[in-house]
C-alpha cells in the first residue's frame, strides 16, 4: 500500500507554470532558489511506495486535522527561517506542528545572521523561535540546520539536539556527486552570474563578464520576474551598469533568464562553463549540473552553507572580491566539496533513518530513482522567462506597468477583505475593491486598444482605398500616380 507525504513546497517538480502564473501564484516563495532545494527534497522522499504532494506554502494549525487524516507524514524543508520577516510564518508552522499526529521531519533550517554570527538582530523573535524548536523536538530526534552559525544560535537558546546537515539541494544527485573543474576558462566562454538586488555589488566583475565572456544574468527574486514581464521599475537609485534597468543589454537583447523550473535550470547550467555571484542556489544549480561556480558570501546564511558543503566562496568581510572573472575562476577549488560529499550525504541519511523515514538512494530503490528521471524527461518545461517589453513603445510599457500596479493593489485589498482587516471595516473594503476593479478594467481596455490601434489604422486605410476605387473607377495608372504623390 502506497504512502502519501505532504511537503512544504510551492509546487512539485512536475507541475509547470509559465512566468505569469509563477508571478501570480508565487510558486517560488519569492525566490526561485527555493525550486532547487525543493526539488531535491521532493526527489529524496519519492520512494517506490510514496507519493509526495506540495502544500503550496499554505500552513496553519487549522489544517492539521485534515493533514493527519489524509497523509502518512509531513516533511518541512526550510531555508533562512529564523528571521524577523518570517516570524509570522514560523508561528503558523508551529501551530501546525503542535497539532500533528503523523510522522514529521524538519529538513534543515537557517538563521539570517551577519557573517560574524552575531544574533542581536534576532532578539525580538526569540520567543517564536524557542516555541518552534520545542515543537520540532517533541516530534523529531533533532533540529537539523544549514550550518555552524545556525547551530550555535540555537544552542545559545538552550537547544542541544542540533545537527548540521547543510542544504537538501546537495542530495539531488546522490552520494557520489562531484565537480571536475577544467584548468582554464577561455575568453568568450558561456558563463552565468547572479546578483543581490537589495544590496548590489560586484560592478567590476560584471563589467568584465559582459565584456570578455558570453554572459547570462540569472535573476532569482520575484520583483525581477515582475520587472521582466511588465516593465515595472523596482530598483531605484541603482548603478546603471548593473542589470537593474530596462536599458541594460541583458534585457534589451533578451539575454537575462529567469528560471521557472529546477530541471530546466540545471540543464541550462550544464551548458555553461562557470557561475558566480552572491546567490547560493544560483551557483548550486550549476554545481549540481557539474559546472564550477563560486559564491560571493555577503551574509552568514550563504557563508555557513558554503563552508559546510565545501562550495568555493569568498568571505567579503575579510577580503574584497577579485576584479576579473579569470581570478574568480582560479579561486574555485572543489577538492573539499568532492572529498566530503559522501560523508555529508550519509549524515543526512542517518538522520532520516533515525526518524523512521526512507530515501530514494537506498538499495532497492533503483527503479523508483529511474522512474523519477523518466517522469522528468516526459515533462515539457517552458523556456526560462526573458523580458517581454524590449520591442514595445514606451507608452505601451507604461500602460502595462499601471495595469500591473492596479492589479496588485486589488489583490492586496481583497486579501485584507478576506482576513477582515483594514481601515473602515468591511463596507469600506468592498467599496475599495469595486473602485479598483473599475480602474483595472479601464486600464486593461486602454491597453487592448493600444495593441489594436495599428491594425485598425491599416484596416481603415485599406477599406477606404477599396471604396474609392469602386465608386470612382480610377484607372490603375492614375491610382499609382496618386500613391506616389501621397504625403507620408
Amino acid at each position: 500500500m502506497s504512502k502519501r507525504f505532504l511537503m512544504r513546497l510551492g509546487k512539485t517538480p512536475f507541475e509547470v507554470f509559465d512566468g505569469f502564473d509563477t508571478l501570480d501564484r508565487n510558486t517560488i516563495g519569492r525566490n526561485n532558489g527555493n525550486l532547487i532545494f525543493g526539488m531535491a527534497a521532493h526527489k529524496l522522499f519519492s520512494t517506490a511506495d510514496t507519493v509526495v504532494d506540495a502544500n503550496r506554502y499554505k500552513i496553519n494549525g487549522a489544517m492539521a486535522p485534515k493533514v493527519n487524516d489524509e497523509y502518512d507524514g509531513f516533511i518541512l524543508p526550510l531555508a533562512n527561517a529564523f528571521r524577523p520577516g518570517f516570524e509570522a510564518e514560523l508561528a503558523r508552522t508551529t501551530d501546525f506542528i503542535e497539532k500533528l499526529t503523523i510522522p514529521f521531519l524538519m529538513l534543515s533550517g537557517g538563521a539570517q545572521l551577519p557573517l560574524d554570527g552575531d544574533p542581536a538582530a534576532l532578539k525580538k523573535i526569540e520567543p517564536t523561535v524557542r516555541r518552534f524548536a520545542k515543537a520540532v523536538l517533541e516530534k523529531s530526534s533533532a533540529l537539523t540546520v544549514r550550518g555552524e552559525l545556525t547551530a550555535e544560535y540555537l544552542k545559545s537558546l538552550g537547544f542541544k539536539d542540533v545537527i548540521v546537515v547543510g542544504c537538501p539541494s546537495m542530495t539531488m544527485n546522490g552520494r557520489g556527486h562531484r565537480v571536475d573543474k577544467p584548468d582554464a576558462l577561455p575568453s568568450g566562454s558561456p558563463i552565468a552570474y547572479n546578483l543581490q538586488t537589495n544590496n548590489p555589488f560586484g560592478r567590476e566583475l560584471i563589467r568584465d563578464a559582459e565584456s570578455n565572456y558570453d554572459a547570462t544574468y540569472m535573476p532569482q527574486d520575484l520583483a525581477t520576474l515582475e520587472f521582466m514581464l511588465w516593465g515595472t521599475d523596482p530598483y531605484q537609485g541603482h548603478d546603471r551598469s548593473l542589470p537593474l534597468d530596462r536599458s541594460h543589454p541583458q534585457f534589451t537583447e533578451k539575454k537575462a533568464q529567469f528560471q521557472l523550473d529546477a530541471p530546466e535550470w540545471m540543464r541550462r547550467m550544464g551548458e555553461l562553463s562557470f557561475s558566480f555571484g552572491p546567490r547560493i542556489h544560483g551557483n548550486v544549480a550549476g554545481i549540481l549540473a557539474g559546472t564550477p561556480g563560486i559564491v560571493l558570501a555577503h551574509d552568514g546564511r550563504t557563508l555557513e552553507l558554503s563552508r559546510y558543503h565545501g562550495v568555493p566562496a569568498i568571505d567579503l568581510t575579510v577580503e574584497e572580491a577579485p576584479l576579473t572573472v579569470a581570478e574568480l575562476y582560479e579561486r574555485a577549488d572543489f577538492s573539499e566539496f568532492n572529498r566530503g560529499q559522501p560523508e555529508r550525504f550519509d549524515r543526512l541519511a542517518d538522520f532520516i533513518h533515525a526518524n523512521g523515514f526512507s530515501h530514494i538512494y537506498e538499495p532497492g530503490q533503483e527503479e523508483a530513482l529511474a522512474d523519477y528521471g523518466r517522469r522528468l524527461d516526459a515533462t515539457e518545461f517552458p523556456e526560462p522567462q526573458t523580458s517581454l517589453w524590449q520591442d514595445r513603445p514606451p507608452e505601451f510599457v507604461r500602460m502595462a506597468v499601471v495595469l500591473q500596479q492596479r492589479y496588485l493593489a486589488l489583490k492586496k485589498t481583497q486579501k485584507g477583505l478576506k482576513s477582515g482587516t483594514g481601515s473602515g471595516g468591511s463596507a469600506e473594503l468592498e467599496k475599495r475593491v469595486r473602485d479598483l476593479e473599475k480602474r483595472l478594467a479601464r486600464t486593461e481596455a486602454a491597453l487592448k486598444r493600444s495593441q489594436a490601434s495599428a491594425a485598425e489604422v491599416r484596416a481603415t486605410a485599406n477599406r477606404t482605398d477599396r471604396r474609392l476605387n469602386k465608386l470612382l473607377g480610377i484607372p490603375l495608372s492614375v491610382k499609382n500616380m496618386i500613391g506616389r504623390r501621397r504625403p507620408r
